[in-house]
């Protein structure tokens, strides 16, 4: 066992080790959760996920935050799942590498799902949802 590894030989190292169903599972959960919310954007009339983070100056905290709330427990499996990983694979955790994972199983899915999922239901259900007054 290696006992210096480098951050991203880590990264790339646990992940091709044990746990490789979490490589499936936890993206799942978060795209999941993301098309969950991007409907529920969509209903709102909100712009998608991603653009409103991108464009919204003023708000893109509080938008963050919130986004963050909805996706914290898949997060914080990733996390320690991930260092848990590290511990068995290389007798250590880096925690930065295990953060980096959480961030790319789980924000980066629920990010373009909750953003597609809005543009898809919005293209769909544009004009369909309000009966002509009669």
């Amino acid at each position: 066992m290696a006992t210096d590894l480098g951050f991203w030989q880590t990264i790339v190292e646990t992940a091709e080790g044990r746990g490789q169903f979490r490589l499936i599972i936890q993206p799942l959960m978060a795209i999941l959760i993301g098309v969950r919310l991007g409907i529920v954007d969509a209903r709102s009339e909100e712009m998608p996920f991603l653009k409103r983070l991108i464009l919204s100056r003023g708000h893109r905290r509080e938008l963050a935050t919130a986004a963050a709330k909805s996706v914290l427990i898949p997060f914080v499996l990733a996390v320690v799942i991930d260092a848990f990983l590290q511990f068995i694979t290389h007798d250590r955790v880096r925690p930065l590498a295990a953060v980096v994972m959480g961030a790319v199983l789980i924000w980066l899915p629920f990010s373009f799902a909750r953003s597609i999922a809005n543009r898809i239901y919005h293209s769909t259900h544009h004009g369909h949802g309000h009966p002509a007054s009669a």
